[in-house]
């Protein structure tokens, strides 16, 4: 239980060292309230995700970490990485699984009973952007030390000319026709997506 406790703190205290080191404008189109961390690729925890560019996570004003509140484990997450071409649900779900993977420090001789598996399918696509929906069944190492259920839904925009990939996650634990969902549903990315 302490090893758990010091690999959370360490792994928190880790994440939030880069955002503080890292350029830090709005990717997202959200106010202050909500938590944010920002950090380079490749990022420290999960080196088997090779992209370049940068990450930005919002978390909820409250409750993230609260396993009774609607708003546990509901944040949104998004990468602008330098990727010229379409992410497919196959790409997709391999970065998670590494992303999950890196978060919970899983490796062929540890942790494995923690390890990641993602399914991800394509919903529909608009112009330049993709829409998928998925699962990713993980650990929780900052609450309830179990294994849980992510949904997912995801927007990648594919910004050709510039030669990059915008992707935006949304994450719950809840399904997708819970109340959570609402507020999810309506965070956007900032605007002339592929500028940032």
């Amino acid at each position: 239980m302490m090893k758990n406790l010091l690999f959370s703190i360490t792994l928190f205290c880790s994440v939030f060292t880069f955002g503080q080191h890292t350029k830090t404008e709005n990717l997202i189109q959200l106010d202050s309230t909500w938590g944010k961390e920002v950090f380079p690729f490749p990022i420290g925890f999960a080196q088997n995700i090779k992209y370049k560019g940068v990450a930005e996570v919002r978390f909820p004003p409250e409750g993230w970490r609260t396993p009774e509140h609607t708003f546990f484990w509901s944040y949104t997450y998004v990468w602008s990485i330098h990727f010229d071409k379409k992410l497919t649900a196959k790409q997709l779900k391999s970065d998670l699984e590494n992303y999950f993977d890196g978060l919970n420090d899983v490796r062929k001789d540890h942790n494995i009973n923690q390890k990641a598996n993602a399914t991800i399918k394509k919903i529909s696509k608009k112009k330049s952007t993709t829409f998928f929906e998925g699962n990713v069944a993980t650990f929780d190492h900052f609450a309830t030390n179990k294994r849980f259920v992510l949904n997912v839904k995801i927007e990648s925009h594919f910004c050709k000319k510039e030669k990059k990939t915008v992707i935006l996650f949304k994450f719950s634990p809840k399904e997708f026709s819970h109340e959570v969902w609402e507020t999810l549903n309506k965070i956007e990315l900032v605007y002339k997506v592929c500028s940032i």
